[in-house]
């Protein structure tokens, strides 16, 4: 099967590409920032809307498994909708609480659900075999909305010479992306019970964990996944602070009147560069399989390598250099976006396709506690001692847990 020419995943790849069309991402911290959130308050901020998705994680993939995966994305976009409206009005602390539960339970119907569907319908169409080939495209098309979306949103902002409208105009592709998900077809949905009692849903998850528990690789998998990419989502976004504290060393200062429009090039090109590589790169990541024996070995690649990237920027901001800060960010996302397809490839070689949903909702409150604990903590390093230190601590720490969440091959080891 040819899957460049299945209308299906062509579907699956706008999803993503509408999905990513977030204007607010490249400026979310310098958001928080210019209404006087310190580090740590954005850390709590950032935590706050882990716990709402902890809270719905896998009450909401056991929706998804039983209700109907389409229903549960459907609803995901209106909370995210009503997200943008409260953060459109966000002039404090409080409020901004409250736009981060309801995008923290939109998270919450997503994550997990869509990888579902797209694994159902390769498994429909006997093509499971190429699921790091389709993941990997979906994921580039999403990659490339985030490329369009920081140079839309670094427009947005340099207009209207601040950061609110990006939170508007982001309703509109969430808008087309909830029509999308209603064209897929029904089948999609999954098998739903829709009279399944609560009891049933407590008996679900206790036999989710003790899955998790009895099952070494999957237990493992699901530990690793989630503290990698725990750094990675809290990491990720303070190249923005990085580079509002570097408009001097660039010399840019005087070409334009603003700290916001300055601002608004160096995030939007500094993005997009970012996420149209990283498209590039996560297309093709499937071409990386045959130069390893297993997904495990490339994914405990991928980890020292971050680490040290980590620990490397941290360094670079110290002695002010902020195009290589740049340089060494899109190494970051790009090995991150690599080694995904290769974790899913891992995964779903050790869960249950009735499962799946369940599972990798699982996986994602992981990796939400981890952004719980860690937000906070690395945002009042950032406070107390500077945002090299907190670097450092961040390298430091993810090199001592490797010793403990090493991967190694499904079939060298039996399962505990």
């Amino acid at each position: 099967m040819d899957i460049k020419k299945d209308k299906n995943i062509w579907k699956f790849s706008f999803y993503g590409f509408f999905k990513n069309l977030k204007f607010f991402e490249p400026f979310l911290y310098i958001f928080f920032l210019s209404i006087g959130l310190s580090y740590f308050q954005i850390g709590t901020v950032i935590s706050i809307r882990e716990i709402i998705k902890n809270v719905f994680e896998i009450p909401s993939g056991i929706f998804a498994d039983n209700y109907g995966r389409k229903s549960s994305l459907k609803i995901c976009f209106i909370f995210y909708i009503i997200s943008f409206v409260f953060f459109y009005f966000g002039f404090n602390f409080i409020v901004v609480v409250i736009a981060m539960v309801f995008f923290g339970a939109g998270e919450a119907f997503r994550s997990g659900t869509h990888k579902a569907i797209i694994f159902s319908y390769l498994d429909y169409k006997n093509i499971s075999d190429q699921k790091v080939e389709v993941y990997g495209r979906t994921k580039s098309y999403s990659l490339l909305g985030s490329s369009l979306s920081a140079l839309l949103g670094a427009a947005i902002v340099f207009i209207e010479s601040g950061y609110r409208f990006i939170f508007l105009f982001s309703i509109i592709p969430y808008i087309i992306d909830f029509l999308l998900i209603s064209s897929y077809p029904d089948y999609l949905e999954g098998v739903k019970n829709k009279k399944i009692e609560f009891s049933e849903l407590l008996k679900k998850v206790k036999e989710s964990f003790v899955n998790i528990k009895n099952i070494f690789h999957l237990r493992m998998g699901l530990i690793n996944s989630g503290i990698y990419d725990g750094y990675f989502k809290v990491l990720k976004d303070y190249l923005q602070p990085l580079l509002k504290t570097q408009l001097a060393v660039l010399s840019i200062g005087y070409l334009f009147a603003t700290e916001e429009k300055k601002l608004s090039i160096l995030l939007g090109i500094s993005y997009f560069m970012i996420n149209i590589i990283t498209s590039f790169t996560t297309r093709n990541s499937f071409r990386l399989k045959k130069y390893f024996v297993g997904s495990f070995k490339v994914l405990n690649y991928i980890y020292i390598f971050s680490g040290f990237l980590i620990g490397s920027i941290g360094v670079l901001y110290l002695i002010d250099s902020p195009l290589f800060i740049i340089l060494f960010f899109i190494f970051y996302y790009i090995v991150r976006n690599l080694r995904r397809p290769f974790m899913l490839d891992y995964l779903s070689s050790v869960i249950k396709s009735d499962n799946r949903a369940t599972m990798l909702s699982i996986e994602a409150q992981l990796r939400t506690i981890i952004i719980i604990i860690l937000a906070p903590i690395l945002g009042a390093a950032a406070d107390l001692w500077g945002l090299w230190i907190m670097f450092e601590i961040a390298f430091i720490t993810m090199i001592i847990l490797y010793i403990i969440i090493s991967l190694s091959d499904i079939k060298s080891v039996s399962n505990k």
